[in-house]
């Protein structure tokens, strides 16, 4: 009987732990979402951390147990494209092919750029505290790519074909975003779509499967 009680004991706790991280990762997605809305609505320099903790319904101290500041919440709506195409790498088929699958979470990426991107990029020109915070997450984004891929091929983290592919399609993404907003938006969401899939047509993604017997894995 002590065991049943023991292993439902820690049943609860895990439960309650992933429903407490759930909350917090729901939390910080709802800041920085608010803070690219308040940007829109008013300006990035017409509102305060006041005003965002206010409209999510956070206290300040709160929101400081998330972000340092402003340029870094606003940087942080970028997690929320990047988790879009981890998920769709994640949930694409087993039959489906890294391409397939890159190429699904990059179309996501696509369907809603057009909200967040053609705000944010604006404002990282104008204001280097926010591109410094954007660019800052580059690293940690990159080794969450890195790690879909991994988990993807069967390959390890630190096989250096896992590591360019994952640095490669973090600036690839911001570059051909970039290059749409530049030009206006020209040809909407699917000229965006044939940019990014142009962009990896570039690399050649065959080349990420298991190393044979004779040993070329690169860590």
């Amino acid at each position: 009987m002590r065991n049943v009680q023991v292993v439902g004991t820690v049943g609860l706790v895990n439960t309650s732990i992933g429903l407490r991280e759930r909350k917090k990762d729901a939390t910080r997605r709802a800041l920085a979402e608010t803070a690219l809305a308040l940007a829109t609505a008013r300006g990035y320099e017409a509102f305060t951390i006041a005003d965002l903790a206010d409209a999510v319904g956070v206290s300040r101290r709160t929101f400081s147990n998330y972000f340092a500041d402003r340029a870094e919440c606003l940087a942080a709506v970028t997690e929320g494209w990047l988790d879009d195409v981890l998920d769709a790498i994640r949930d694409a088929p087993e039959s489906a092919s890294l391409s397939e699958a890159l190429r699904a979470g990059l179309l996501q990426v696509a369907r809603g750029v057009d909200d967040r991107w053609a705000v944010l990029m604006p404002i990282m020109e104008r204001h280097p505290d926010v591109q410094a915070r954007v660019l800052a997450l580059d690293s940690a984004l990159t080794e969450s790519v890195a790690e879909a891929v991994a988990e993807r091929t069967g390959l390890p983290v630190g096989d250096i074909r896992v590591m360019l592919l994952a640095a490669f399609g973090v600036t690839a993404g911001r570059t051909c975003i970039a290059h749409w907003l530049a030009n206006d938006k020209l040809g909407g969401t699917a000229a965006l779509s044939a940019l990014l899939e142009s962009g990896f047509s570039i690399i050649d993604l065959a080349g990420l499967g298991p190393p044979d017997d004779g040993g070329h894995r690169l860590t």
